[in-house]
């Protein structure tokens, strides 16, 4: 089995995927890394995964899981827009997956969407198929129809609001994983909060615009100013002080554990090695989905579930330097008070053309600065004692 060749040389194998079940969508968000930041890969995609790509990547899961003895594989089935594949997909993706893998592995499914095609018959079958659904709201109306349209410039918050009314049922409650907002700086973060905090949902993810050193995002003039972090740090001191344990908002959480010395659960902080990588509808193998807002071929590791194991895509340098912790960062990120918790931030962030290389801080390094630095030091009076995380974890010796 290919897996077993490598095996002692792999410490963090492959736990998740990110499985492009679509490759087109029926928005064109601005902010879109995939369709609006000059990659073009999604113009030679299939439309969708065929079954021939799909059975040939459970059998790449299924051998290494066996070599590495993973208990637990994740898929986020994801797009372009997941629900612009037919319910049957899903029932046979979901069935075939278990048949192939869960003798060896514990296998759990998830989903990004719009949510404007959200229907109760949907709800209902990812609910059978125990498909977690997480959907993409920026806030209010004004905010969210702000970039969130259609290719013609319609605006699509009444079709997002409508979709997401069939989560509020008991049985969409029971699948829904969160909202995730991509923040507007220019708009109240209170305001946004509180719109979606009324929802109840389990948990709201405030997203910054892709930005490199390159591409400012939308507000910044110079890297040096700080218009994110005091935008989170506003909401911070709102959440904290009226509404902490309501309804997570899970950047402040990530900085929280990572502060006291715990393991976070997303790429864009901390130091722990990223294990996943993403399928596209071809089978070619590329890397964390959102590579594409650095440069238009940043994902591309011409790798395919056809030719290559999973062993082999970890051995790619570029893998590789997204699993090795403080060596991947700069000398001024290793020398950094934070950079346990930051752990230099998003991968894709770090990118910098003069040299072609992420052998950088992030391009939020100065929001950051404020915005950690600002939790550090109002939960350590809350707590009365101070918080350390000496250790470094995830960095590879």
């Amino acid at each position: 089995m290919p897996g077993n060749t490598l095996r002692t040389e792999i410490k963090h194998p492959v736990t998740s995927l990110l499985v492009k079940v679509h490759s087109r969508c029926n928005l064109m968000c601005d902010y879109c890394y995939e369709y609006n930041s000059g990659n073009t890969a999604w113009r030679s995609k299939p439309k969708e995964m065929s079954a021939l790509v799909y059975e040939k990547m459970l059998e790449r899961v299924q051998e290494h899981c066996l070599a590495h003895e993973v208990k637990d594989y994740f898929f986020s089935f994801h797009g372009g827009e997941p629900l612009l594949r037919n319910a049957d997909w899903y029932r046979y993706a979901v069935v075939r997956a278990k048949e192939i893998l869960e003798p060896y592995t514990h296998i759990s499914f998830g989903t990004q969407s719009n949510g404007t095609l959200l229907t109760e018959e949907w709800v209902s079958l990812l609910s059978e198929l125990s498909i977690s659904y997480g959907i993409s709201l920026d806030g209010p109306r004004a905010v969210h129809d702000k970039f969130r349209v259609h290719s013609n410039g319609d605006p699509s918050f009444e079709e997002t609001l409508q979709g997401c009314q069939h989560l509020l049922t008991p049985t969409g409650r029971q699948i829904w994983g969160g909202i995730l907002s991509v923040m507007d700086v220019t708009s109240d973060p209170i305001e946004v909060f509180d719109f979606l905090a009324s929802l109840n949902p389990p948990t709201i993810d405030f997203l910054e615009p892709h930005a490199t050193w390159d591409k400012m995002p939308p507000g910044k003039k110079a890297h040096s100013e700080t218009i994110y972090g005091d935008w989170l740090v506003r909401l911070f001191d709102y959440w904290f002080d009226n509404n902490i344990g309501r309804i997570p908002i899970r950047k402040f959480d990530e900085i929280i554990e990572h502060l006291c010395g715990g393991e976070g659960m997303v790429e864009s902080f901390g130091l722990e090695p990223v294990t996943l990588v993403t399928v596209a509808t071809d089978g070619m193998i590329e890397t964390v989905d959102c590579m594409k807002a650095a440069k238009s071929d940043a994902h591309y590791l011409g790798l395919s579930v056809f030719e290559n194991s999973f062993d082999e895509v970890l051995m790619h340098p570029l893998v590789h330097e997204r699993q090795t912790g403080l060596r991947a960062l700069p000398e001024k990120c290793q020398n950094c008070d934070l950079v346990l918790t930051c752990g230099g931030g998003y991968f894709p962030h770090r990118y910098d053309s003069k040299d072609d290389s992420y052998k950088h801080p992030t391009a939020y390094c100065a929001d950051y600065q404020v915005l950690i630095s600002y939790i550090k030091d109002k939960v350590e009076r809350a707590i009365g004692k101070s918080l350390s995380n000496s250790t470094i974890a995830g960095s590879a010796p």
